[in-house]
């Protein structure tokens, strides 16, 4: 899970660094009260930037932290928001990528034969 960072909290006034690795049972059953949804959608829904969903995440971390704010009146400036992935989920990303490019060789490969060949550059008439 991501470092989810917040350079002035619009909800109490100051920065925030969070590790989060995933909401507990208790933030799992708060979560599903506060939006409706299951913890596999929450999952999703925040991943793609529901508003709900990104609500109860802030609304979860102040908890963490020991903030009270209202669930109804929890704001976010995107522009001072952001998720950065940890260095784990970068390399596990980066392994990730370099398995797909494998298989996609190695299918180009069995289509078109052993190996890809890059064209040389044009010349044009003006550069003769």
């Amino acid at each position: 899970m991501p470092f989810v960072k917040i350079n002035k909290c619009l909800n109490c006034g100051i920065a925030h660094e969070w590790l989060f690795e995933g909401p507990t049972l208790r933030e799992l059953r708060l979560i599903k009260k506060l939006t409706g949804q299951s913890g596999k959608e929450y999952m999703q829904s925040a991943d793609d930037g529901d508003p709900d969903s990104l609500a109860a995440l802030i609304y979860i971390l102040h908890q963490r932290d020991k903030i009270t704010v209202p669930f109804d009146e929890v704001d976010l400036d995107f522009a001072d928001f952001d998720m950065v992935e940890t260095d784990q989920e970068k390399a596990e990303r980066e392994e990730l990528e370099k398995e797909a490019k494998k298989v996609a060789d190695a299918k180009w490969s069995a289509k078109n034969g052993p190996t890809r060949k890059v064209a040389s550059p044009r010349k044009s008439a003006a550069t003769e």
